[in-house]
């Protein structure tokens, strides 16, 4: 078979594969309204985070007992873990967000409770606990 042909009929089987391959791996994206950093307070924003090249991270060196989330649609970053979703629960303002967990030393999966109290605060929980919540501030990065 020519090269010319092979690429006529390959690069729509390409096309699709990427197509049809990307769907089935992508889990439930987190809201659009949680997507940001978040901290107890204005001046934790200011010492936890910082934006380069247009990505928000952590300040270096991190302060691994900090409280505080970078969310993005498919992660949700700690100062000590990384997350990535597999599925996300919504009754009104209050989310149930499934994660897989990695840090230096394991890997884990557990459910992260978020409560949107307006769109510059939540209540965040890695426990069903509701003595462990820690409400948080959207940071202005």
């Amino acid at each position: 078979m020519c090269r010319r042909s092979r690429n006529t009929i390959l690069g729509p089987i390409s096309a699709l594969a990427l197509i049809a391959g990307g769907t089935v791996c992508f889990a439930d994206a987190i809201d659009s309204r949680l997507v940001g950093a978040w901290a107890p307070s204005a001046s934790d924003c200011a010492r936890l985070f910082q934006r380069r090249g247009g990505v928000l991270s952590y300040r270096q060196p991190v302060d691994k007992f900090a409280q505080g989330a970078i969310i993005e649609p498919q992660h949700i970053l700690g100062p000590a873990s990384t997350c990535r979703v597999r599925d996300v629960a919504r009754a009104r303002d209050d989310f149930s967000v499934s994660v897989e967990c990695e840090d230096s030393i394991s890997f884990s999966s557990h459910t992260v409770h978020i409560k949107m109290n307006s769109s510059t605060e939540i209540v965040y929980s890695q426990s069903i606990d509701q003595t462990l919540n820690t409400t948080l501030i959207k940071c202005r990065l």
